[in-house]
């Protein structure tokens, strides 16, 4: 089926997008190297939002739209035609991509059920000075409601909830100082919205699950948000300094419930290398200015999705030439009708009844279906579309019954002219367009009874 193969087509021209924009990201970093990390923040941001917004599939589909004379037609087979073969190879890969795709749900549950197993040992903090800490790191944040948990069975501190937010700290004595390290972090998380960005990452990747590179961007968007938050809370902080700052994130384990649906103030140890280093390197955390933000993304915008359109277009048209190919050795030319003396030129006479059935197929594709049972004494017209002097209409028609005449052509909607050819059995021409117009090709019965035909038309 055509939509099928347009699903996969978009779901692909997306996932190049996005992937041409994480390279453009990361080339970034290795030779401008940014020492604001908020920024590269932005920038992966963006990236991930580029999986999502089909510009190269809808300019490659816009292309191929005409609208004249209040019809609308597809120039081109992407849009709405496909072939058997065609057909069952794009069913494959739609098995395929749909098996990963539920393959990446289920994981996640399974992710889920375990942290929600877990969050059932939560218990409310009790211990004042615990709490006395978090109410002020929360005030200073300006964070409406957030539970503040306990539970046995985590080693290092996490956020968890999309909707009711909480900080969960395990069951470990802390100063002071550790306590305001903890809230402050998670709270930024918070302030930040990262558990979204998190969350929108992941849904992201059930959909791009053949791209490799979508696991690398997932990566590096949770480091990127962990550097910023230790940054925005350890640079010139009044209650501890970057070096006490980096030996707590040293001193903590490895969470075994870290997912998408949490952030932790430590995740790994190649991690915390990485963050520890940019902290060390960082004097001050500056916001980047709104107008250096909107350049930046602009230009990767724009750098990405004119590679990706033209990777996109190039690929329409090899799925054109698909179509193109199988029509040609489908439409065989089983007896040579091609000598333009056999055309008959004439205007309608009325010595017929005509029947506009262009509502009746689909009004989008070059190729059009001719099955029909068409009355006694009736032209039937198939699709109007608009062409141009030296375009063609090809005709393969064959009547059920072999021994019955019966006519192919094609009309001029603004002039009446008809171009036709009249035989028995199969007929096989191409029509000339000598003039520009919107041409219809048609077929038409004489007798004095009902045919069945069937065939194709191209309008090319």
């Amino acid at each position: 089926m055509v939509w099928i193969r347009l699903w996969l087509s978009c779901a692909a021209f997306l996932s190049a997008a996005g992937g041409i924009s994480y390279g453009l990201v990361k080339l970034s970093e290795k030779f401008w190297k940014p020492e604001n990390p908020a920024l590269v923040l932005a920038l992966y941001k963006l990236a991930l939002m580029l999986y999502w917004v089909p510009v190269s599939f809808a300019w490659i589909c816009l292309k191929r739209i005409s609208y004249e004379n209040k019809i609308l037609s597809y120039k081109g087979e992407f849009v709405c035609s496909t072939v058997p073969s065609m057909t069952d190879a794009f069913y494959l890969l739609g098995s395929l991509w749909l098996a990963g795709f539920v393959l990446s749900i289920v994981r996640f549950a399974v992710r889920q059920h375990r942290l929600s197993v877990l969050m059932r040992g939560n218990v409310p903090v009790e211990q004042p000075r615990y709490l006395a800490v978090f109410e002020e790191c929360r005030r200073q944040a300006g964070l409406g409601a957030v539970v503040l948990c306990q539970n046995d069975r985590l080693s290092s501190p996490i956020t968890a909830g999309f909707f009711r937010q909480q900080v969960i700290l395990p069951f470990a004595a802390y100063t002071d100082a550790e306590l305001r390290m903890i809230y402050e972090h998670e709270l930024t998380h918070i302030q930040h919205r990262d558990l979204f960005w998190r969350l929108f990452a992941l849904a992201t990747s059930w959909v791009h699950w053949f791209n490799p590179v979508i696991y690398l961007q997932q990566g590096e968007l949770d480091c990127l948000q962990e550097m910023v938050c230790d940054l925005s809370i350890a640079v010139k902080n009044e209650y501890y300094t970057k070096k006490e700052y980096a030996a707590f994130l040293v001193k903590l384990t490895e969470p075994e419930t870290v997912n998408a649906c949490t952030t932790a103030l430590i995740k790994n140890k190649s991690q915390t290398v990485r963050r520890i280093h940019k902290m060390a390197k960082t004097k001050e955390l500056r916001k980047p200015k709104k107008f250096v933000a909107g350049i930046s993304c602009a230009a990767l915008a724009v750098l990405t999705l004119i590679p990706a359109t033209a990777v996109s277009a190039k690929a329409a048209k090899l799925q054109e030439d698909w179509i193109r190919a199988e029509e040609v050795d489908t439409i065989a030319e089983p007896q040579d009708f091609s000598d333009p003396s056999v055309e008959e030129h004439r205007f309608d006479d009325g010595s017929v009844e005509e029947i506009d059935g262009s509502q009746e197929v689909l009004p989008y594709s070059s190729t059009v279906n001719l099955e029909k049972i068409i009355d006694a004494n009736t032209r039937y017209l198939y699709q109007y579309q608009r062409m141009s002097a030296g375009d063609s209409i090809s005709i393969l028609a064959s009547c059920d019954d072999d021994s019955v005449t019966y006519r192919i052509g094609i009309k001029n909607k603004e002039t009446g002219d008809m171009t036709s050819m009249t035989g028995t059995g199969i007929l096989n021409h191409e029509f000339k367009i000598s003039e520009s117009g919107t041409y219809t090709a048609f077929v038409e019965n004489n007798n004095n009874f009902p045919i069945k035909v069937t065939g194709a038309a191209v309008y090319k």
